[in-house]
């Protein structure tokens, strides 16, 4: 869990971060616990308002608690906001079995739906499935359900169920052409507040709420029992931002459309917001094709990241294999990589006449077909989603090699801007007390919390993306 105090020039005046536990289990299991989120956001709440130890404590009023955070969770609590359940992770994909179950019984499910790929265990329509069969007590005290960390944030803070469309996208639950949650048919034949039927029953029964779908905004106020147990003013405005991939993108680049980034860590991916709004995207079912990378609503049209599953990690293998370089990650192990792909295609050099030397050479030439082989999916992301910028603004650890960026630019014909690849975590400026933290390009959702609160609350701000900020 992590937080930071802005003010409205950007500047980072506090941060804070609580680790959480997983419980991991067979099958893909990842579940989470809501008593640890309520800790967690009270503690770095806390630390960012008291300003930690080290910073003079934060100005008052706070203007707003703005949140994002990870997408496609499953949150079920009681009529009293209480959990029933533990908290499914996005990243849970135990599900296996209800998903061919739910798409047997609703064959026009998956055909019709326009965002995101085609859903898969990891969707909420599974994972609600399971936990109405394995756990029917816990699925039958539900009274509301939730599809985010942030999403229950915002629930906790002022009572309020909502979900922002872009996180909406990733269930596998939201049609953007009704603007609405999609009605598919349980499989199994019953309702577990009343029992067998003999006929279809909705997958989301009556007594469950499911959260009302909003744009970034304003979601209410803190309410006072809120205040007593996370500390926060009671009437402090609760903003939702977009989910975090939309808040990455809009605190790296914005959200205007055209705007695009890269990254590239141990995977990749090209982020792009593309002015066609979700609704009008075409469908499965009408192009007689699955769709082959994310595309999630976004209030300037949607927003489309087509992925590379593989981007450090292939690069770290080749040094491996090829440089044999036994730690691909260290100073040396770069240095090394750097040079090979320094060399030029052919060498003639007196090294290159000697075995050993030549061994080296061809070594050098097929980690640069690697590289070079990157640089080209990167190319070819840019042009599967339209994107044509004048200039690439890229976060990622493989990207601070000069070498790399080189070749990437020889690929995608326009220069590459490399923004920090750190991270907030206590490092102040040599200001000392008083100073400002370094706000890199992890934490470009935080920075996005700011800039939609300052909009949404009608207050004046310099708060820019990071590209503009670099």
């Amino acid at each position: 869990m992590k937080a930071a105090l802005l003010d409205q020039t950007g500047a980072v005046l506090e941060d804070a971060q609580a680790s959480l536990s997983t419980t991991r289990g067979p099958d893909g299991r990842m579940h989470q616990h809501l008593e640890d989120w309520q800790d967690a956001v009270s503690a770095v709440i806390a630390d960012c308002l008291r300003g930690n130890g080290s910073l003079s404590p934060a100005p008052s009023p706070l203007a707003a608690v703005s949140v994002t955070g990870q997408m496609q969770d499953l949150v079920l609590l009681d009529e009293h906001g209480r959990p029933t359940h533990p908290v499914v992770l996005y990243s849970d994909t135990h599900a296996r079995s209800e998903l061919a179950d739910l798409s047997r019984t609703n064959p026009t499910w998956a055909p019709s739906i326009a965002v995101t790929p085609p859903p898969g265990p990891d969707a909420l329509p599974p994972k609600l499935l399971h936990v109405a069969r394995t756990a029917p007590t816990a699925y039958a005290a539900s009274r509301t359900v939730l599809f985010s960390a942030a999403g229950w944030v915002a629930h906790a803070l002022t009572g309020d169920a909502v979900c922002d469309r872009l996180t909406a996208s990733t269930t596998g639950l939201y049609d953007p052409r009704t603007d609405d949650w999609i009605p598919l048919q349980s499989p199994d034949g019953t309702a577990p507040e009343t029992g067998p039927r003999s006929g279809p029953d909705p997958l989301v029964p009556a007594h469950l709420r499911l959260p009302r779908l909003v744009d970034p905004g304003i979601v209410g106020p803190v309410g006072a029992q809120a205040a007593r147990a996370f500390g926060v003013p009671a009437g402090t405005p609760v903003v939702l931002a977009l989910g975090d991939a939309g808040s990455a993108t809009d605190g790296t680049v914005g959200s205007e459309p055209g705007d695009v980034y890269l990254h590239l860590g141990t995977t990749g991916w090209v982020a792009h917001v593309d002015p066609t709004p979700a609704a009008q995207l075409p469908l499965p079912d009408e192009t007689g094709e699955t769709v082959d990378r994310h595309r999630l609503a976004h209030p300037a049209g949607h927003l489309a990241i087509a992925r590379l599953p593989e981007a450090g990690e292939a690069l770290a293998r080749a040094r491996r294999d090829l440089l044999d370089l036994t730690d691909p990650h260290s100073p040396g192990a770069h240095a090394i990589a750097e040079a090979a792909l320094a060399q030029p295609p052919t060498s003639t050099s007196a090294r290159a006449a000697t075995p050993d030397g030549a061994a080296a050479t061809r070594a050098a030439a097929a980690y640069g077909e690697v590289v070079e082989a990157l640089a080209a999916d990167v190319a070819a992301l840019l042009e599967r989603l339209g994107a044509e910028p004048d200039r690439l603004p890229a976060t990622g650890g493989v990207v601070r090699s000069p070498m790399v960026r080189q070749f990437i630019e020889q690929a995608v014909g326009v220069p590459v801007d490399v923004m920090g690849v750190g991270g907030l975590g206590g490092a102040r400026s040599a200001a000392g007390s008083g100073g400002e933290l370094t706000l890199t390009a992890s934490d470009a959702g935080l920075l996005s919390c700011a800039r939609v609160a300052f909009d949404a609350l009608g207050v004046e701000h310099t708060v820019t993306p990071l590209a503009q900020r670099s």
